[in-house]
């Protein structure tokens, strides 16, 4: 009797440990279902859904350009779901315009985008006859004007050479500020003829753009001297002419 009894018990026991296994592997499988559920749903909402998708673009950093035609240049695809918006893209057509240095794009949950601009920094005017040219320290001319702005250094250059206003950016961010603010016109026919003409007649034989930091310390020295002409086109022999 008592082996029927313990029998049954651990019949009993194994059918309990049964139910249990398999009430653990429902919960997992249950589990697992929803968790693929939620992925799933949160994957469409993100991805493919417009509930995330652009509808706002905000432009900032812009005083040449304007907030317009940087929107017209990036040609943010609006309904587009975030997440699957090609920043790289958009920041890749954005520097195309010749004011911008550099442009970052990021997005802001649930529906804007932002291009912030920033743009070229002009180191003097060209003169190109029908008004200024601003160009920045790489020589690259950005954008045109009719009057050159307060206190921007005024240039001559001969022709359409990358080089020369490359070159003549490279002397202008390199002369003293005394200088700078003295300077009438900056004239560059050639990459070794690089010429300053001061106010009251005076002239900077400055040459090439080689060694610009150790010319500016060697004028600065010679402005000392009474002249109308300062040669620094060799440094180590600087001459001055009255």
């Amino acid at each position: 009797m008592a082996d029927r009894a313990r029998t049954v018990d651990a019949s009993v026991r194994l059918a309990a440990r049964r139910r249990e296994r398999l009430r653990r592997r429902v919960v997992r499988v249950a589990a697992l279902a929803g968790v693929l559920v939620v992925v799933t749903l949160t994957g469409w909402l993100v991805f493919l859904s417009p509930v995330f998708g652009v509808t706002t673009v905000a432009v900032t950093g812009t005083s040449v350009l304007t907030p317009e035609a940087v929107k017209a240049a990036a040609q943010v695809p609006l309904g587009t779901p975030l997440a699957r918006l090609n920043t790289a893209a958009i920041m890749a057509r954005v520097a195309q315009l010749k004011p911008v240095a550099e442009v970052t794009v990021t997005r802001s949950v649930p529906h804007k985008v932002t291009i912030a601009v920033t743009e070229r920094k002009a180191v003097y005017a060209l003169s190109s006859g029908k008004g200024f040219d601003l160009v920045d320290g790489s020589g690259v001319e950005y954008t045109s004007v009719a009057d050159a702005p307060k206190g921007l250094v005024v240039a001559a250059i001969s022709g359409d050479d990358e080089r020369l206003r490359r070159d003549v950016a490279t002397v202008v961010g390199a002369v003293p500020q005394a200088v700078r603010d003295r300077a009438v016109l900056v004239t560059a026919k050639t990459p070794d003829s690089i010429t300053i003409e001061l106010s009251g007649g005076a002239e900077v034989v400055w040459g090439s753009a080689e060694s610009s930091t150790q010319k500016a310390q060697v004028l600065t020295a010679l402005l000392g001297v009474k002249g109308t002409v300062y040669d620094v086109s060799s440094p180590s022999h600087p001459t001055t002419k009255s």
